[in-house]
């Protein structure tokens, strides 16, 4: 979400100036406080279909946003022309606004099979006994929300992680609709312990893991390096626990499919711990690829993945997985 809404112009100036900063936050709270009203009275599948409108037109217009988004997919998807890109980020816009718009329904899209269904492709210990815990791992795709949605309805006790937005009164906004989840929350930064923490509990640890760290390693993404965190797969490996990619597709409307993929495992398992968890990362950024390129618009990219066009370094030859220790 972006820092701020209404008066991104004057980002550099709130920054500096508390009061304007405040009224700012209120100003884009008071929108986003108004539209959950409209879209709380509307049924879920309507309130995603204006929320897709109102995003195909609000969206491009915040043209910091919109530039990374293009930039974006310009690097994933080199072959397109200018007019494919500008309708490629148009309509990710639009799937944005979905994905908004659903946050006031997030309890509606647990009820009955018909709007989210759930396809498990190879069984693993959590889904007949929750209390043992796995490492779930998915991609800004679709509804990633639906993924702890999802884990609500297969009785899956588990802590998520959520990158809160600048704004702290967006942040209570969007956790009232997540309390809907019926998961514990945890902010991503210095979130190591608490993940631990949970595990040692019994409690399943779940993170959207496609976006850029900066204190990651180098993963292959779409042909070039990308810093990607590799705490998913160092925590599957000490609590010997699977590590699930899970893949949300969006069916219509507000109507999902979500696909417990196999666990990812080491290809080499004689291989030191710091190896074998570059090896799974990989594994789960060659997956997310997949999925992307099946449906781009899908996929909420608003954060620079890579360096600018032109700038943008080529992978490591595919020796990411066996590279030196894990010092981040």
């Amino acid at each position: 979400m972006a820092e701020f809404i209404i008066g991104g112009p004057l980002r550099k100036l709130a920054r500096e100036h508390e009061p304007l900063r405040q009224f700012l936050w209120r100003l884009d709270y008071g929108l986003l406080w108004l539209l959950e009203k409209l879209l709380t009275a509307f049924p879920v599948d309507l309130a995603s279909r204006v929320g897709a409108r109102l995003g195909g037109i609000i969206g491009p217009l915040m043209k910091r946003k919109t530039a990374i988004f293009r930039e974006n997919f310009a690097t994933a998807f080199p072959e397109l022309n200018d007019h494919a890109l500008d309708r490629l980020v148009r309509d990710a816009w639009a799937r944005a606004g979905r994905v908004l718009a659903e946050y006031p329904h997030l309890a509606e899209l647990q009820e009955g099979e018909r709007r989210m269904q759930i396809e498990i492709r190879s069984r693993i210990p959590t889904y007949d006994d929750p209390r043992q815990p796995c490492v779930v791992v998915t991609a800004h795709q679709s509804n990633w929300e639906v993924v702890a949605a999802s884990m609500a309805k297969l009785g899956i006790p588990n802590a998520s992680l959520y990158s809160p937005p600048t704004n702290p009164m967006l942040d209570r906004l969007l956790l009232e609709s997540r309390r809907a989840l019926n998961c514990e929350l945890l902010p991503r930064d210095n979130s190591a312990r608490l993940l631990m923490r949970a595990l040692k509990q019994g409690r399943t640890a779940a993170m959207v893991m496609d976006r850029r760290v900066d204190e990651g390693r180098p993963i292959r993404f779409f042909g070039h390096d990308k810093l990607s965190t590799v705490m998913p797969a160092k925590l599957a490996l000490k609590f010997d626990c699977p590590m699930v990619p899970v893949q949300v597709i969006r069916l219509q409307d507000a109507h999902f499919r979500v696909i417990y993929h196999e666990p990812i495992t080491p290809r080499c398992p004689q291989d030191d711990e710091n190896a074998q968890a570059l090896d799974m990362i990989q594994q789960v950024h060659d997956l997310f690829e997949q999925w992307i390129r099946d449906k781009p618009e899908d996929w909420f990219c608003s954060k620079r993945l890579w360096p600018k066009q032109g700038k943008i370094p080529p992978a490591t030859s595919g020796t990411a997985a066996h590279s030196g220790p894990h010092t981040g």
